[in-house]
């Protein structure tokens, strides 16, 4: 396994406000994000992310590319695995917000199936 494998979300997205959830039209979106880690999940130790030259990222993106991983790794995983070496306040707090209200999603979709 390698040791690391590096996402840099500005050179990949080409934009300093990275938005939507879906890559429509060869445009890149949150789901570009989040299909690069997937795919390098059980390559590397760790993904490390950058967001040197990200002044803002909406909610829909940031939610598609970080918190939707969640869907298919435990927050354990996610922790032990994804690494925000250059993430200023803003960014940890985006994440933090996505990630919060993505578990209440989980949770809810959860429950709905045990009661089917």
């Amino acid at each position: 396994m390698e040791d690391e494998f590096k996402i840099d979300v500005y050179k990949i997205m080409g934009t300093s406000t990275p938005a939507g959830r879906a890559s429509e039209g060869g445009e890149p979106a949150g789901d570009t994000i989040k299909n690069l880690l997937l795919e390098n999940w059980d390559k590397y130790e760790k993904l490390s992310i950058y967001f040197e030259g990200v002044v803002q990222m909406t909610r829909p993106f940031v939610d598609e590319a970080f918190a939707k991983v969640l869907e298919t790794r435990s927050l354990d995983e996610f922790n032990q695995k994804l690494h925000f070496p250059d993430s200023n306040d803003r960014i940890v707090k985006s994440l933090n917000d996505a990630i919060k209200l993505r578990l209440k999603i989980i949770k809810i979709q959860k429950e709905r199936e045990q009661q089917a």
